[in-house]
Formats: structure tokens, sequence, C-alpha cells
């Protein structure tokens, strides 16, 4: 709640910084006045896009969206941070890895048992 009474109040200092009345605001912003007084008084009930239009009419339409955008927040930057790897993930086939030599002797091998076969086979 004492975030909202504190948007509220940023709000109302902003208005008066623009020297507008809250008439002239609530009819730049498209919302009564009323609305305007709840959401200066940090009302927990007015709707978003109320507040989106009066940022908007206050010059200031893209601060809505910065709030919580993932590169300002600290939060959501440690936790994806804790998410990532430490290592990365050893494969196992579960066969034995041959060395190269081995390789040519086992298809050399292979090749005596089929009749030393020429031409490529696949």
């Amino acid at each position: 709640m004492r975030s909202l009474s504190d948007l509220g109040q940023n709000i109302r200092q902003a208005r008066l910084a623009r020297r507008f009345t809250m008439a002239e605001l609530a009819m730049r912003a498209n919302v009564s006045e009323r609305t305007l007084m709840r959401l200066e008084k940090g009302d927990p009930g007015v709707g978003i896009g109320n507040l989106a239009s009066v940022l908007a009419a206050l010059g200031s339409p893209a601060v809505l969206a910065d709030l919580m955008s993932p590169e300002n927040d600290p939060v959501g930057l440690s936790r994806a941070l804790e998410a990532v790897p430490k290592r990365g993930r050893s494969f196992k086939s579960g066969k034995p890895i041959q060395k190269q030599n081995e390789t040519i002797e086992l298809q050399d091998a292979s090749d005596k048992k089929a009749g030393a076969r020429k031409g490529i086979s696949f």
C-alpha cells in the first residue's frame, strides 16, 4: 500500500511541476477528475489503463513498461544467473572410445572377414 501512495504522490508532484490543474490533466488523460484524485491518493482500485493514460498525458508513457523490465529487475537477473549451469554437460554413449589406430585395425579386420571387398561401403 505504501508503494501505491508513493506512486500517487509522485504523479501529483509531476502534475504540479507541469502546472496542470486536476481538470486539465484529467481531460488530457481522458479520465474523470475523481479517478485522477483516487490515483493521486494511491487507491488500489484504479485501473492500470487509467494509470497508463495519466502517465502518457504527463509525457512519460514508457515509464509503465520500464517498471519491471528484465534489465531493471535485480531479483530476476540473479535468479536467471543461478539457473545457468555451472559446467557443461558430459555425454556418455556407454561405449568405450577407440583410438584411431584401433579403429583402423578393426576396419582392416572387418574387410578381411567380408572377403576384402573393394569400393565404398555405406
